[in-house]
C-alpha cells in the first residue's frame, strides 16, 4: 500500500475515533445523568428566611431614637445587668444575667465610667454605654452594656444582642413552643433555634452537625446556674434532661 494510502486510512481512522466521541459527549450532554457524590441540599427553614432587623447603632446618639420603644434580647444569659437608681449603675449589686426573649422597654443610653475590675461579655473601654430600662411587670430601673466606647475604636453590641421588633411577632411558632420560651425551658421537638431562644446562648455541643447534636445549655436564675442537655435529630429535640 502507497504512503498515502496509509495516511489517509489512519486519518479516516482517527476521525472515526473522534466523531464517535463527540456524539457520545452530545447525548450524556442533552441526557439526564447521575452525579456522583453530589453533595445533600440542605433544607432552609422557615425561621431562616424572617427578616431580622439591623439599625447599624454606632453611638449613644444613634442608640437614642429607642428611646421609649422595646427591644428583646436575643442572645441570653450572655449580658450582666445592674440596678439603675439615682442615675448611677450599681455594679455592687449585679441584677442577674438578662435571659433570651427577654422586653427591655428602653429609657435612655448613658456613658459610665466602669469599675477597674468589671468584668463583662462587653470589653471594658475608657468609657461604656449603658442601656436604662424596665422590665414589665418589675418595678425599678435597670442597666446593662451594649458598648465599649473607645473614639475611633468604639465597639457597639446592641445589633447582635437585640431584637428589634418581638420576636413573637416574627416566628410563627405553636402556643406551646412560646409558652417554653417565656419559662425558658425545652421540650420534645422544638427545634435547636427554639431551644436556644427558650435556654439562651450559653452552650457546649458535641459537634457542629447543626440540629443532630447533643448540646448542653447553662442558665442562670436567681444566681444559680442549671445546665440543661438536649439531644437533636433532624433538628428536633428528642431528648431532654437537666443536669
Amino acid at each position: 500500500m502507497k504512503n498515502w494510502k496509509i495516511i489517509g486510512a489512519i486519518t479516516l481512522g482517527v476521525l472515526a475515533i473522534a466523531a464517535w466521541r463527540i456524539l457520545s459527549y452530545e447525548r450524556e450532554r442533552r441526557s439526564p445523568g447521575i452525579v456522583a457524590n453530589k453533595p445533600a441540599e440542605q433544607k432552609v427553614s422557615d425561621d431562616q428566611l424572617v427578616y431580622v432587623k439591623h439599625m447599624l447603632i454606632d453611638s449613644v446618639k444613634s442608640a437614642r431614637v429607642l428611646n421609649g420603644k422595646s427591644v428583646w434580647m436575643k442572645t441570653g444569659y450572655t449580658v450582666v445587668y445592674y440596678p439603675y437608681r439615682t442615675g448611677r449603675v450599681v455594679f455592687t449589686k449585679p441584677a442577674g444575667w438578662l435571659p433570651p426573649a427577654q422586653e427591655l422597654q428602653v429609657k435612655d443610653f448613658v456613658e459610665v465610667t466602669t469599675p477597674p475590675d468589671w468584668v463583662s461579655s462587653i470589653p471594658r473601654g475608657p468609657k461604656n454605654a449603658f442601656v436604662v430600662f424596665t422590665e414589665p411587670g418589675r418595678d425599678g430601673e435597670f442597666a446593662a452594656p451594649v458598648a465599649s466606647l473607645d473614639g475611633a475604636n468604639s465597639t457597639w453590641a446592641c445589633d447582635d444582642i437585640f431584637f428589634y421588633d418581638d420576636p413573637k411577632s416574627m416566628y410563627h411558632w405553636p402556643a406551646d413552643v412560646w409558652q417554653a420560651v417565656s419559662q425558658h425551658t425545652a421540650k420534645q421537638g422544638m427545634s435547636e433555634f427554639q431551644t436556644t431562644m427558650a435556654l439562651g446562648n450559653l452552650q457546649q455541643s458535641d459537634s457542629k452537625n447543626y440540629g443532630n447534636r447533643t448540646v448542653t445549655y447553662a442558665t442562670v436564675d436567681e444566681g444559680k446556674t442549671r445546665h440543661v442537655s438536649v439531644d437533636f435529630s433532624g433538628d428536633k429535640a428528642t431528648s431532654v434532661s437537666s443536669q
